[in-house]
């Protein structure tokens, strides 16, 4: 995700994101989030829904037991969020939200599907941006997967 964006998370959501500056062995979240800008979206209202159901819990915004998030990435084209303290109500809204990133182009956020490319590197994409596209050089900074492509 592009820093300006990733900034935008950490300032909304501080508590949810306090691992962005421990070490490695307590948090990845210091690698920042590890899918591209189309799933901004999807990670706000994630993160926005995490936040009201620890608030409604009684949670202290300060504690300890607040949810904390340990990495958020993409993974065989769905999205993995990772999580510290979290409730079962918590849990059932990052099961919402993968089976919803399943069906968003991580790039644009347009509705997509996952696709596979012929090195087995799995994006859920729609069809501007396939992994086979030519069209997916136009787009600014190009992922590390396309990089790689034959």
């Amino acid at each position: 995700m592009s820093p300006e964006k990733t900034e935008q998370l950490y300032s909304a959501f501080p508590g949810l994101y306090r691992g962005k500056d421990k070490i490695p062995q307590e948090s990845l979240m210091y690698q920042g989030f590890e899918c591209d800008d189309g799933w901004f979206d999807l990670i706000w209202k994630l993160s926005a829904g995490i936040e009201n159901a620890a608030r409604i819990e009684g949670l202290d915004p300060d504690g300890d037991g607040w949810p904390e998030a340990t990495q958020v990435k993409q993974k065989f084209g769905a999205l993995r969020f990772y999580i510290r303290n979290a409730s079962d109500e918590i849990r059932i809204l990052i099961g919402e939200a993968v089976e919803a990133s399943e069906k968003i182009c991580e790039i644009c956020g347009a509705p997509g599907s996952r696709d596979i490319n012929n090195r087995r590197n799995v994006k859920t994409v729609c069809a501007d941006h396939a992994l086979d596209s030519p069209r997916q050089s136009e787009h600014g900074s190009m992922p590390v997967w396309k990089l790689l492509k034959d």
